[in-house]
Order: C-alpha cells, then sequence, then structure tokens
C-alpha cells in the first residue's frame, strides 16, 4: 500500500469499494495534540485499487495536501 506523508509525519492511507466501480480513498493525517483530524477523501472511478489509490494521492498532492507520497 503508498505510503502518503503531511510535513514529516506518516499518515494512514484507505481504499474501500463504493458504490459499483466507485472507490472512497482516505487519508488519515496522524492525531495532533491527543485530537482526531478529519481524513482526507477522495472517490475515484476504476476497477484497480492500487491505480484508484495512486490517482487519489496524486490528487492530493497536486492540491496541495500531501507533501508526497511513496509506492
Amino acid at each position: 500500500m503508498p505510503r502518503a506523508f503531511i510535513g514529516s509525519s506518516e499518515c494512514r492511507v484507505r481504499a474501500d469499494r463504493d458504490l459499483g466501480d466507485t472507490w472512497a480513498v482516505s487519508v488519515h493525517p496522524p492525531d495532533e495534540d491527543g485530537e482526531p483530524t478529519a481524513p482526507l477523501v477522495v472517490k475515484l472511478r476504476g476497477n484497480d485499487r492500487e491505480a484508484a489509490v495512486r490517482g487519489a494521492l496524486e490528487v492530493l498532492r497536486k492540491a496541495g495536501r500531501l507533501d508526497r507520497w511513496e509506492p
């Protein structure tokens, strides 16, 4: 599973199949000061889970929400 980073903190990445061929990819930033943070969510269409995750992470990186991601 690819890894996503905000600053130097690694975020948990999760991909769930939604309706039909849609994937909901969520990136969960680490909790700061014990306060939970809202996940970043991208929904994509596709048959391949790994391709959907890579696509969602690239969308978030280009939007400036992630600093980087690694395959």
